[in-house]
């Protein structure tokens, strides 16, 4: 343990001599680690938080050894292959000339918005009210499993577990909500080149768009199979 500790400490120290060694280019001045700070916090500004105004942007400090050759054109700044975008994160800092050099940055983005949060305890197959809910600043670089940003998309919707108060409200919580519901009267649309058709029917399953469900024409009381297109229409393929 006490070699292998020794050894990285060696690299990191070769590590560092070698990035002072190149930095000392033609003019001797030093790139400020200020500007290279800037420089990520630009570039994740425009492009992760897209300039959100709820973004928060801390940059990890550069080791105070660390002296770099001041660069003569503006900083380049790019992503690592496969570098995560929110969360803690590195951006690949590089300057060309007169005395090229590269580093990563640390950082960390978070994405702080209003999300909807229980304000109680919520049982399972509980239909959600404006009571039952608020809005809440989060990070929501955490919520992995989403979020919901307005009250009224939830509101009416019912729960299939039970929520805890102060919890964030995901859509896995909630009961799919289907476009067309069994039972429902429906227009069923069926066409043959230029001419289309138009009928009365009865949903006998619930669909979401693409879906292909069994209907029944009202008046000839057929079974079709058609296509949910959107809420109270489905077309015979």
């Amino acid at each position: 343990m006490l070699r292998k500790k020794v050894i990285i400490e060696t690299l990191l120290a070769m590590l560092l001599f070698t990035a002072t060694a190149i930095s000392h280019g033609a003019n001797g001045l030093h790139q400020s680690h200020d500007s290279i700070a800037d420089a990520v916090k630009e570039y994740l500004l425009q492009s992760v938080a897209k300039q959100n105004s709820h973004a928060k942007i801390v940059i990890t400090p550069l080791d105070h050894r660390l002296k770099l050759s001041q660069c003569d054109s503006p900083l380049q700044t790019f992503s690592p292959p496969g570098g995560s975008k929110m969360g803690r994160t590195s951006v690949g800092v590089r300057c060309e000339s007169p005395a090229p050099w590269s580093l990563y940055v640390s950082a960390k983005v978070g994405l702080e918005l209003p999300v909807v949060i229980a304000t109680r305890d919520l049982a399972r197959g509980q239909a959600i009210t404006k009571a039952d809910v608020k809005l809440e600043i989060s990070d929501t670089t955490h919520l992995l499993r989403g979020y919901y940003e307005s009250v009224d998309e939830i509101v009416g919707r019912t729960l299939k577990r039970t929520l805890r108060r102060g919890k964030v409200v995901t859509p896995s919580l909630l009961v799919v909500q289907k476009t067309v519901a069994r039972g429902e009267q429906v227009t069923i649309l069926a066409a043959a080149g230029s001419i289309e058709v138009r009928m009365q029917g009865k949903a006998m399953k619930n669909g979401n768009p693409g879906d292909l469900i069994p209907v029944m024409n009202v008046k000839s009381k057929k079974k079709l199979q058609a296509r949910v297109i959107s809420e109270g229409l489905v077309r015979v393929d």
